[in-house]
This record gives C-alpha cells, structure tokens and sequence, in this order.
C-alpha cells in the first residue's frame, strides 16, 4: 500500500467520524458533539491535504471521498439499521469500479 493510500484511507476515517458526530448533534444539538465531528473533518481534511504530496489532487479526492461514503454505508447498515436502495447499492459498486480503475492502472 503507497504513503497515498495509508494518508486517504486514515483521513476518510477520521472523516467518517466527523459525519457519525453530526448526525449524533442533529439528533442530541449538543455543541460538544459539534466541537468533535469538526475536529474529526479537519483531522481528516488534513490528511487528504498531505495526501496530495503523493497524489494527484483529482485522484485523491475521489478515492476519500468513495472509501468515505463505503464506510458511512457500512455503519449506516449495521449500526443505524437502514437499508439502501438497489439502485444506491448499484452507485456504491460503481465507485469501486472507480476505485479500482484510479488505483490499479
């Protein structure tokens, strides 16, 4: 795995984090979770800036912004319960045929 990739993977991570707290602050309007879900997107904004050292800016954006919404559909599943669509569901495999062909050349 490049340095790119370790740098876009951690800060869609940390993004992902950032996205939980503010659904958390939707549904609770306690500042505190606001606070955390925007120091998670700036962690994660930072390492997709350094991430542009290794990469192309246009790639890199791409693939956080897929691993990001992977990950959110994930939890959104186990951990919220909800269900996507098929045609949701299509859009997803199509950002990992993105994912592959931005990837592996």
């Amino acid at each position: 795995m490049s340095n790119a990739m370790i740098y876009i993977i951690a800060g869609a991570i940390f993004d992902t984090f950032g996205d939980l707290f503010m659904k958390h602050w939707i549904i609770s309007s306690s500042y505190l979770t606001f606070f955390f879900g925007m120091v998670f997107y700036l962690i994660g904004l930072g390492f997709l800036a350094y991430s542009f050292t290794f990469k192309n800016m246009v790639v890199a954006s791409v693939l956080f912004v897929i691993i990001n919404i992977i990950l959110l559909s994930l939890v959104n599943r186990f951990y919220y319960s909800e269900s996507l669509e098929s045609r949701e569901i299509l859009a997803i495999c199509l950002g990992l045929v993105a994912f592959v062909l931005f990837e592996y050349k």
